[in-house]
């Protein structure tokens, strides 16, 4: 389901397999070392962690989840993990990065996009945008468009979700001109200030107004007592439980 909200704020999960640069990415994206990135043969990301920052005059979130066909975790905590990653973008996520890694590109990611809809629902793929890592393995011999022109599965993962990718590549270019022009590829997304909204925040946004409307009744109630006086209200209920129950 989508709907619009306004304001400058932008919500941004990365999804994606194990080590393909994820958390790297999302320090790239907020401009300082929020998560966690190191060498390792074991996944660095295994819980959804939620970081902010005032990127180009706009408060930006983003939040890193574990592998989508993580080793170390089962389907469902995969899942239950993408539903913390929802509820830490509440009310909901502008835009779901699915990060490649450029040169690899498995039969696992290949379904990525699938997997994400079944795990949230069909409507994920409108908000889901490509995001290649290891731009600097293109060199100078082959441009990103003719890269995935080349690829046939590519072609078919883009054409199931938004249609737009981008591509990171820290080694050539400068970095903020990439934050720059990415941010301009998911504004396209989400023109009107469109984010994605998952049926599961119902009940959290049923339980927040029952919260408010608890409040607002015991705001009334105390200004009601301030109003009539302690020993009124003490007669007042006296008459009130001898009416009833008499």
């Amino acid at each position: 389901m989508t709907c619009v909200v306004s304001g400058s704020r932008l919500r941004v999960v990365l999804v994606g397999q194990e080590r393909v640069g994820k958390s790297s990415a999302g320090n790239t994206i907020l401009g300082k070392k929020a998560f966690d990135c190191k060498i390792s043969s074991s996944p660095v990301t295994l819980c959804s962690q939620k970081v902010e920052a005032d990127v180009q005059s706009r408060r930006i979130s983003v939040v890193d989840t574990p592998g989508l066909f993580s080793t170390r975790l089962s389907i469902n905590m995969v899942k239950a993990e993408m539903l913390k990653a929802l509820k830490l973008s509440f009310p909901g996520p502008h835009v779901f990065l699915l990060v490649l890694q450029l040169g690899r590109f498995t039969k696992q990611e290949q379904e990525g996009l699938k997997s994400l809809q079944t795990m949230l629902s069909p409507d994920v793929s409108k908000h889901t945008m490509v995001l290649f890592t290891y731009g600097d393995r293109l060199k100078n011999t082959i441009d990103i468009e003719k890269f995935v022109s080349k690829d046939n599965n590519l072609k078919e993962l883009l054409k199931n979700c938004s249609g737009l990718y981008h591509v990171f590549n820290n080694e050539e270019m400068d970095e903020r001109l990439q934050v720059h022009e990415l941010l301009d590829k998911i504004d396209s997304i989400t023109d009107g200030g469109h984010l994605y909204y998952q049926g599961s925040f119902e009940s959290e946004r049923s339980i927040r107004s029952f919260y408010v409307y608890c409040w607002g009744l015991t705001l009334r109630v105390l200004r009601q007592i301030n109003y009539m006086g302690i020993f009124n209200i003490i007669r007042f209920i006296f008459t009130w439980w001898e009416t009833h129950f008499e």
